[in-house]
């Protein structure tokens, strides 16, 4: 390559370049300017043909997965005639081990963050790039290093068309304290070298790291693969906006330009250009989004703070940050930023479909503003355990409507402590919401159905597993196969008892706060009102056992104190049990990870019947949805509070009490004779083996009716 009178063959060139030998004829035949050959036999001189090749850029639908937008085929022969010619290297694993020289482990995510400035200027900012590389002296001091990395910082802001926007001072890489100039030297010469599927290890490795360090959350690539794929089929013409108003590292609009290639594909209509606007109060992370961005081939508008008037986006796609209530708030404003015909796409922990008020989800519901909710497997991400589902929303149309809803926690595979997604995931998961009827995991349920929930827009509700009113001739056939099996009694049946919030019929209490606690039982050998705690582990079978109960002093923990018929729930871990508290039991104390439960009426509500309603299997599965996952599965008094329990008379409730009851009764009495028999079967068999047992009875084998005598000691051992 350095040798400028090298002549390379046209067929040759056609290799190096990645083309077909027709079309280096065509370049030849067609375009005046392309070199003339050298000599009889066709060559052409190397230098000539890259110099034309560099006006030549490379076809998007050409492009190799290493190259960026904006390559040439230039660049193309350029980088495999190198890889001709020296043995191949592994330049991210050298920079790696020079990383000590800038402060080590230690600022591992720092130094990443400056080889992505570096990498994306090397690969997408030609011009910049040839600038820095210009102005680094052959030798300097450690104050000269610093400041050529804060202008390594400043250039990508340039190339971002952000500089107003992002601030130099407050990158990551700012931080670095080199020891002397010549390992940043050494770290330019290494980037020098550098594909697009280089930045893309060397993003991953710093995504890898901050979710380490802390709390930084990136959209894993399957999820974004599925949100982006639910936009398919969505008609539109002309210009098209994508925007994310919560960009965290560019993934979602970055995977929106990949999948789209050509974005006329993918929807149902004619784009004839893609912008992209992204948001994020970061800068650090806004700026690796639009150097994400740039890698997949479009620039992006960035801003640090939301935009102040609607923006009219064609597709909103986005993953905001979760708790303290904000969820209402990220979902108004993606719906309030649509153009008309647009939608949006939102990640949204399981908790914003059945948490809080559901003001905002029946507005979503009522004005027909809400398409799908599809509930995804938890452990997605690498630092919570925190379940999500997608929101498929376009702008209110003003009627109720419809809503999809898809299960499909059972989708993806483990690896290792994560889940991952598939093509065949992404594809399940998309038929599953564009079914026209019910399908597997699938429910289309109409709004008179979610008004009758509640507004619970939390997708496993709405399954046929869950706890649902079954018609009057399935609950019928139900009873009459019971009735055949264990003697039951006969009922009739009707259309259910009316619903109502267990917070409207009870007062749902935490028990007493850790620290509360931990103060009153080392005041327990103090002078005082010492009273036993009731441990999750002390509710057994809907009583309270507890003998080994330890003591607090509840001087100062009045409110929290026991009293009869409250009902206790273990909210945290191992959800499912619950009891009621009786007489023994009044005046003590519940322990922290318990939830209590005072009926408020009487006259209205039996606590066994509701200790009953909450043993029901189909009851403990749908509170168990409602859990939130994170390190422990717990509920908040404020979801259970809002499960919705069937409430009949209180005559009715004290005869449904009295039917369980004899039920129980009947299991207990065949438990017992169950039992018996069992104990009595290894007795008899001992016996008869030794002889010491002389009993007639009779048994079935094959059919034939045969008499046994069991003989005594000293028998002649005949049978007849």
């Amino acid at each position: 390559m350095s040798d400028s009178t090298a002549t390379v063959s046209q067929a040759r060139l056609a290799q190096l370049a990645g083309v077909a030998r027709a079309a280096v004829t065509q370049w030849r035949t067609r375009h005046t300017e392309f070199p003339k050959p050298v000599d009889a036999g066709g060559d052409l001189r190397l230098a000539d043909v890259i110099a034309w090749l560099d006006t030549r850029p490379v076809p998007a639908n050409r492009r190799g997965s290493d190259e960026a937008a904006g390559v040439t085929y230039g660049d193309r022969v350029r980088r495999r005639l190198r890889a001709a010619e020296e043995p191949a290297r592994d330049r991210v694993h050298e920079l790696a081990a020079l990383g000590t020289e800038f402060g080590g482990n230690a600022v591992r995510a720092e130094y990443l963050y400056l080889l992505l400035c570096l990498t994306y200027l090397r690969l997408y900012d030609h011009d910049r790039w040839s600038r820095l590389t210009r102005s680094v002296p052959p030798d300097g001091d450690p104050g000269m290093a610093w400041r050529l990395l804060r202008r390594v910082v400043a250039l990508a802001d340039e190339s971002l068309a952000a500089p107003d926007v992002l601030s130099t001072s407050e990158a990551p890489s700012t931080r670095l304290r080199p020891r002397s100039f010549e390992p940043v030297r050494k770290v330019i010469a290494l980037v020098a070298g550098l594909g697009p599927a280089d930045f893309a290890r060397l993003r991953a490795a710093y995504l890898r790291q901050v979710s380490i360090d802390g709390d930084v959350i990136s959209t894993p690539r399957g999820v974004a693969r599925i949100m982006v794929a639910l936009l398919a089929g969505t008609p539109v013409g002309g210009d098209a906006l994508i925007y994310d108003p919560f960009a965290r590292f560019g993934e979602l609009p970055a995977e929106f330009i990949r999948t789209a290639g050509d974005p006329a594909a993918m929807v149902g209509g004619n784009l004839a250009a893609v912008r992209v606007r992204a948001e994020h109060p970061d800068a650090a992370e806004l700026r690796l989004a639009g150097m994400w961005l740039v890698a997949s081939g479009t620039p992006a508008e960035l801003a640090v703070t939301p935009a102040p008037t609607p923006v009219g986006a064609t597709f909103v796609l986005t993953n905001p940050p979760f708790g303290k209530h904000v969820e209402d708030t990220w979902l108004r404003h993606c719906v309030d930023s649509l153009a008309e015909n647009g939608r949006a796409v939102v990640l949204m922990p399981y908790s914003a479909g059945f948490a809080g008020k559901a003001t905002m989800r029946r507005e979503l519901v009522d004005q027909g503003a809400l398409i799908a909710v599809v509930a995804l497997p938890a452990r997605l991400f690498s630092n919570t355990r925190v379940g999500v589902c997608i929101w498929l929303l376009r702008r209110p149309t003003g009627r109720p409507a419809a809503v999809r809803f898809v299960d499909a926690r059972h989708r993806g595979r483990a690896r290792g402590l994560h889940v991952e997604f598939d093509a065949t995931d992404v594809a399940g998961i998309v038929a599953a919401v564009t079914a026209e009827d019910q399908a597997e995991c699938s429910v289309l349920a109409t709004p008179e159905e979610i008004q009758a929930r509640g507004y619970s827009l939390h997708p496993p509700e709405y399954q046929d597993r869950m706890f649902t009113r079954s018609p009057a001739d399935v609950a019928r056939a139900e009873l009459e196969a019971l009735a055949t099996k264990v003697g039951l009694p006969s009922y009739t049946t009707g259309s259910g008892w009316p619903g109502r919030p267990l917070n409207e019929l009870c007062d749902v209490r935490s028990g007493v706060p850790h620290r509360s606690l931990t103060a009153a039982v080392a005041r327990a050998g103090t002078a005082g009102v010492i009273v036993p705690v009731v441990h999750p582990r002390h509710l057994r079978s809907g009583v309270v056992e507890a003998a080994d109960a330890p003591l607090a002093e509840a001087g100062s923990l009045e409110k929290y104190r026991l009293r009869t018929g409250d009902v206790l729930w273990v909210r945290t871990g191992a959800m499912g049990q619950a009891a009621m508290v009786g007489d023994a039991e009044s005046g003590w104390l519940p322990h922290t990870n318990l939830l209590r439960l005072c009926v408020i009426d009487l006259d209205a509500l039996d606590p066994a019947y509701l200790l009953a309603f909450l043993l029901q299997p189909a009851v403990l599965a749908r509170i168990r949805e409602r859990s939130v996952r994170s390190v422990t599965t717990s509920i908040s008094k404020g979801v259970l509070g809002e499960l919705v329990m069937p409430l009949p008379p209180l005559a009715a409730q004290r005869d449904i009490l009295a039917a369980l009851a004899a039920l129980d009764d009947h299991a207990a009495s065949l438990q017992r004779r169950l039992d018996a028999v069992r104990a009595a079967e290894p007795v008899f068999g001992q016996h008869l083996i030794l002889r010491s047992a002389a009993q007639r009875r009779y048994s079935r084998r094959r059919g034939v009716k045969v008499q046994v005598r069991a003989l005594q000691p000293g028998g002649n051992g005949e049978n007849a």
